[in-house]
Order: C-alpha cells, then structure tokens, then sequence
C-alpha cells in the first residue's frame, strides 16, 4: 500500500514539474540563437572541385528573428550570419598539394514552428524554414609550392530547412530554445552546400 501511495505521490510532483501553472502568452516575440554549424559541399563531376563531398569543420553562426506565436503555432523572419571557413582542403595525394578554401554564407528565412505542449515547461517542436542564402566561395590551389590564382564564386539560391527541438519555459514570457536542424543552401559552381546546424538561444514573447 506505501509503495503504491509513493508512487502515485512521485507521479504527481513530477506532472507538478512538468506542466505549467498559467498558459503561455500568445503575441509579438523576439528570438536570439547562436550555436555551431557543420557545412557540407556536394560536388557534381564538373564542379570546380574535384571531391564528390566536403565536410567543412564547425564554425559558429548567430541568428535574430522577430516572429508571432499563437497557441502551437509559431512563424517568424530570421536572419542569420555564419563565420567564415577558411583553412586548408588537403588533397589526399600528398601534403604539398592542397586547397586553400574560404566559404562564406549568410541566410534570411521564413520558419514556422509547431509546439507539441506549449503550456507545459517543457516542450518539444518541429520546424521547417525557406528563404534564401547568399553564398560566396573563393579557392586557391597550392602544389608543392606553387600557388594558383584564385577562384572566386558567388551566389543567392532559395534555401529551405527542416528541424526539431526542445523549448524549456522559464515563465509566460521568456522559453530557452535548443534544437537541431538541417539547412540546403542550393549551388555555387555545380556544387550543392548544405548544413547542419545546433544552436541555443533565448526568446521573449511581448
């Protein structure tokens, strides 16, 4: 009888944790995000890089968006600007020959959201984005020794997302968001970029 008392008791604290006292506000919200960024090039056989995939090393990336929520739903404008890539490509024939590579983007994107339990204190989401991406890349070729002038590309391509997360509510105004989502930024020189993306931020519902 103890034992099913305390456990009854263990259930009713932790829904007590779980779920909220008072609904979260609906309206006008603004968002910060920053976390880190993994781009990935897929290249076509005449593309002005040879390897058929590149997986970039992470860089951090910061994001604002303004945005309304309304019950599950929420949508927004965000922009958001990553930091450059800029480091050497090796060539897998020998350490003299190598690329020199920079990769810059910068993306605007219309995000909807849909909380599961929006009133709880904790809440798992989906979301999806498309928008567009400014993408500028500049390579140089160094064989053992000798540096090739470089290549330089630029491009603006329609850009979609999708994504999952976790938004801890501190109270009906402020949420701790984390999530995880994938970004396809189309393609500079026959070669497709696309991202994955974890990030953190803070949002503020007016």
């Amino acid at each position: 009888m103890k034992k099913i008392f305390f456990m009854a008791l263990s259930a009713a604290l932790f829904s007590t944790v779980i779920s909220a006292t008072a609904s979260a506000r609906d309206g006008a919200y603004l968002a910060i995000r920053a976390g880190s960024v993994n781009e990935n090039m897929n290249s076509d056989d005449d593309s002005v890089y040879d390897d058929n995939r590149l997986d970039f090393d992470y860089v951090w990336f910061v994001s604002g968006a303004v945005g309304y929520r309304w019950n599950y739903w929420r949508a927004e404008l965000e922009y958001t600007y990553r930091n450059d890539f800029d480091d050497n490509i090796p060539s897998g024939i020998h350490p003299d020959v190598f690329s020199h590579m920079v990769l810059k983007s910068k993306s605007v994107m219309a995000n909807a959201y849909f909380d599961f339990m929006p009133n709880y204190v904790i809440s798992p989401y989906i979301s999806g984005g498309i928008g567009w991406t400014y993408l500028e890349m500049e390579e140089k070729s160094h064989t053992f020794g000798l540096v090739q002038p470089a290549q330089s590309f630029d491009e603006t391509n329609f850009t979609w997302s999708l994504g999952a997360g976790l938004t801890i509510r501190i109270n009906k105004c402020i949420n701790i968001d984390g999530g995880y989502r994938y970004i396809d930024m189309g393609e500079i020189e026959h070669a497709n970029i696309n991202a994955h993306e974890v990030y953190g931020g803070i949002r503020y519902t007016f």
